[in-house]
């Protein structure tokens, strides 16, 4: 062999080698390491779920957080251990192959518990990271549960997935305009230092996640949070939540700025604001700087002023929101608005293409937001363009359907085939509970289900036990419901339910009202649906078991319709 035959050979052969080197690199197994602070031991291999001979699980997360990771790899949290300890993943994965941080063994979650939520502590710590899934996981008393920051001119990240995960306990609230000097609790915060118009992470989706006393559950956020001159800047795109309950919050349970599309599907929001004074408002959830979004067949309800906190609204677009729609969606029992549009406090561009279609706003508004201002909706001007189409209104005395709070000639407000009527008239039709078959629980000596729905105020369905109570009622066939009227003996003490319709396409119960109290007579509009069958389920009660004296069920007339082009005529309606 000349030397250039055998040169031409060599360098085939490193050739070969190279090719089968990378296709190695490329194809190699993930790696699975596991963490048990109850048994393991960071001088083990982390490769197996029980101790022994050096190769059983890591005791820290800070050991897992000083290995590199690679696409595919997986951190497992041992069911039923606890670690006070910031985990800092190292490494980016992929959609198509994450790196995940979960759990193995039985039992309850693993837990983050970081003890204080007055110290800046996070449970998870993403940095320019991408190509996550973070499932089964607990985060109680951190500052933030999941924290990830994106720095200015960093690579935009793909791929974050949050499922399973209960975030609680973070209520710390301090004035936060110089965030991210973290000084509020949150469940999850996405930040980014990104000030240009220029994407740092998508593809994002929160899913059969519970949010539970928290001062807010998410945020998406950047230095610009207070800045009225950065408009249309999005930093964040593809932002998802599924089947989601933020519940006993202070302020906004989603507070969303600068996201280029999303959606909220199947999600409650429920009791906030409650014992808390907000320095700029409290409302259920609150966007800003965000376009194309969709909300369908979501709840939001019994939001307060608490400690005499502004606003106290539902929902609120606080301005330069575009092309929202939101479908199926239940507003109820708040201190102010069911909804404010505003594009002043954040932002002076109005919100455009707002549609809201086949709601529900049953808001109460206690506190006027002015003198004498009660409304179902404040609109802060007509410039904002909104369409509310096939909506429907109940009406407290005194309360206006809209009110304009600086009123523009080019109204931009639209009212297609909508309804309104007085709360004090719902519920006064033929009470489909009379024809159905009634079954609970239980029922204590003297207080069976059918009492519940005789007719009689005497009579009551009482639970033989005190927690995990339902009362069924199950017609012939499906039945269109919108309405339910909820009366409760004297001596029961509900404090959380939950009314849910039986779904034919999924083969579960769904819920449609979520509820605080009910005392002697409580009526609920819901987003109408045709069911075979609904129940009450008791969540919590104050003492003893509960005992419900009536449980109605209507498909009621949806009061008066009226159209109107310009809004002006919603404006004039008021409940008496």
């Amino acid at each position: 062999m000349n030397p250039t035959q055998f040169s031409n050979q060599r360098a085939a052969m490193l050739g070969t080698i190279a090719a089968v080197l990378s296709l190695g690199t490329l194809s190699a197994p993930a790696t699975v390491y596991h963490v048990s602070q109850s048994t393991g031991d960071d001088s083990a291999t982390g490769l197996s779920q029980e101790p022994g001979k050096g190769a059983g699980p890591w005791k820290t997360l800070a050991k897992a957080s000083a290995t590199p990771l690679v696409a595919g790899d997986r951190i497992m949290l041992k069911c039923g251990d606890t670690w006070d300890e910031e985990l800092t993943p190292q490494g980016n994965g992929t959609a198509q192959k994450p790196i995940i941080i979960g759990y193995f063994g039985k039992g309850p979650k693993p837990v983050i518990d970081r003890q204080d939520f007055n110290q800046d502590r996070v449970g998870i710590r993403l940095d320019n990271k991408g190509g996550y899934k973070i499932v089964g996981l607990e985060f109680a008393r951190c500052m933030t549960g999941i924290y990830a920051e994106y720095a200015k001119g960093a690579p935009t990240q793909k791929h974050l997935w949050i499922e399973d995960c209960y975030f609680h306990d973070s209520l710390l609230y301090q004035h936060y305009e110089d965030y991210p000097k973290r000084k509020i609790g949150l469940g999850i915060c996405l930040f980014s230092w990104e000030l240009g118009k220029r994407i740092v992470m998508q593809d994002i989706m929160v899913k059969n996640c519970v949010f539970r006393r928290l001062a807010s559950g998410f945020w998406t956020n950047s230095p610009d949070n207070f800045n009225k001159n950065a408009s249309f800047v999005y930093n964040f795109a593809s932002l998802h939540f599924e089947n989601c309950l933020f519940e006993e919050g202070y302020q906004w349970q989603l507070g969303i700025r600068g996201v280029d599309g999303g959606s909220v599907k199947n999600c409650v929001t429920h009791d906030i604001g409650r014992g808390f004074r907000s320095f700029n408002g409290v409302a259920g959830g609150m966007f800003f700087r965000c376009k194309d979004w969709v909300f369908e067949d979501s709840e939001w309800g019994f939001v307060d002023i608490g400690l005499g906190s502004g606003d106290g609204e539902a929902f609120d677009f606080e301005g330069n929101c575009d092309n929202m729609i939101m479908r199926n969606c239940l507003f109820h029992d708040t201190d102010g608005p069911g909804f404010l549009l505003c594009c002043y406090a954040s932002d002076g561009n109005p919100n455009k293409t707002i549609l809201m279609e086949n709601c529900v706003i049953n808001a109460k508004s206690k506190r006027p937001l002015q003198p004498r201002v009660r409304a179902a909706i404040i609109n802060t001007t007509d410039w904002t363009d909104a369409t509310w189409k096939k909506c429907r209104f109940y009406l407290s005395p005194g309360e206006v359907v809209m009110k304009v709070m600086d009123p523009e000639k080019d109204k931009r407000s639209k009212f297609v085939t909508c309804a309104y009527k007085n709360l004090t008239e719902a519920a006064s039709s033929t009470n489909l509970a009379a024809r159905a078959r009634v079954t609970a629980s239980s029922a204590a000596a003297g207080g069976e289900a059918a009492k519940a729905v005789d007719g009689k105020a005497e009579t009551a369905w009482k639970a033989a036990q005190a927690t995990a109570q339902w009362l069924e009622l199950t017609f012939a066939s499906a039945t269109p419901i919108n309405e339910f009227r909820l009366k409760e003996d004297p001596a029961s003490s509900i404090s959380r339910y939950v009314i849910e319709y039986w779904d034919a396409k999924t083969n579960q119960w769904e819920g449609c009202f979520n509820g605080r109290g009910i005392g002697g007579n409580f009526i609920a509009p819901i987003v109408s649906r045709n069911t075979n069958k609904v129940r009450l389920r008791v969540l919590q009660t104050t003492a003893g078991n509960p005992a419900i004296t009536e449980f109605g069920v209507y498909n009621d007339p949806v009061g008066t319709l009226f159209n109107d082009a310009t809004g002006a005529a919603a404006v004039g309606v008021v409940g008496k």
